[in-house]
């Protein structure tokens, strides 16, 4: 059914629990599953990152090999890759590019006010793909 899985992470928690998701999408179908790390250029001056760097290790890149590294132990074929862009636009373009049949994200669930203020890529990616996206809801007690 499915045979290129996408998760997008970020490093953080929330992120790792979609990931886990996507790992076990990956080994049910025999899929090869494609992490991506956004470099968030949208709010940033001229589109450039506005992040300092290591030129060695740009942001992403260790969370990306730790991944891929985990990925491979539990002998799943996975690839990763660090992009930069506008986090849903850049998701929706990947994976048409690459032939994705499913989208794994994380939400928090949150609504009213506080979604709107934060934006939602997850939102942006649901209304702007054809590619069936599983969302991996998040509760968070303080919203």
């Amino acid at each position: 059914m499915y045979t290129e899985i996408l998760v997008a992470v970020d490093g953080s928690d929330e992120a790792t629990i979609a990931l886990e998701h996507a790992f076990e999408l990956t080994a049910q179908f025999d899929a090869t599953l494609h992490v991506v790390y956004i470099l968030d250029t949208a709010n940033s001056p001229l589109g450039l990152d506005n992040v300092l760097t290591d030129v060695h290790n740009p942001p992403g890149e260790t969370v990306i090999e730790a991944i891929v590294q985990e990925g491979r132990e539990q002998r799943l074929p996975i690839e990763g890759h660090v992009l930069k862009g506008v986090p849903h636009e850049t998701i929706v373009e990947y994976a048409i590019e690459n032939d994705i049949d499913l989208i794994v994200l994380a939400t928090h669930g949150r609504s009213g006010i506080v979604r709107g203020m934060l934006g939602s890529v997850t939102e942006n990616v649901i209304r702007r793909s054809d590619i069936p996206v599983l969302t991996v809801r998040i509760t968070d007690s303080h919203d």
